[in-house]
């Protein structure tokens, strides 16, 4: 199995999310680049061509926050899970399915639980109500992100 996880704009390829799914799928190929920590609209632009190329052959793609939005906005047939996606934020084109997941918080003071809302029913995307905050690395929603990775990879 071939994951990507695209971190939000205060993470890293390090970061907690991202270091629980390369633990989970340690023996699969679990690909975290390094996407720049900006509002800019050109490294939002620059970073989406990173994360079509990478997520070309991925079984999931996965993203947190601002790597939510490059998720969201990804010209891919992967399969998608948005945790906190702040595309409204950053004024993405959202071209999502009904095939795709979203993770979020009703307690998230940065990215409103409203627009993954809007989200689920424009496109028919499931919607999962979980987390304590916007960071979303609570153990339960670690655990929840993770059986989601599995669930949608295999299909």
């Amino acid at each position: 199995m071939r994951v990507l996880f695209c971190h939000g704009k205060e993470g890293n390829p390090d970061g907690t999310k991202a270091l629980a799914i390369k633990e989970e799928f340690k023996n699969s190929t679990v690909v975290a680049p390094r996407l720049t920590n900006s509002y800019c609209e050109n490294d939002f632009t620059k970073d989406l061509v990173v994360v079509e190329a990478l997520g070309k052959g991925a079984d999931v793609l996965v993203g947190s926050s601002r790597g939510g939005a490059l998720v969201c906005q990804a010209d891919a047939d992967t399969p998608k899970i948005l945790i906190a996606p702040a595309w409204k934020k950053f004024s993405v084109l959202p071209m999502l399915t009904e095939n795709d997941v979203i993770l979020h918080s009703k307690h998230d003071d940065l990215v409103p639980f409203e627009d993954s809302v809007r989200l689920a029913k424009l496109f028919g995307c499931r919607l999962i109500e979980c987390g304590n905050d916007h960071r979303m690395s609570d153990p339960k929603t670690l655990e929840l992100i993770k059986e989601t990775i599995k669930e949608i990879a295999n299909g």
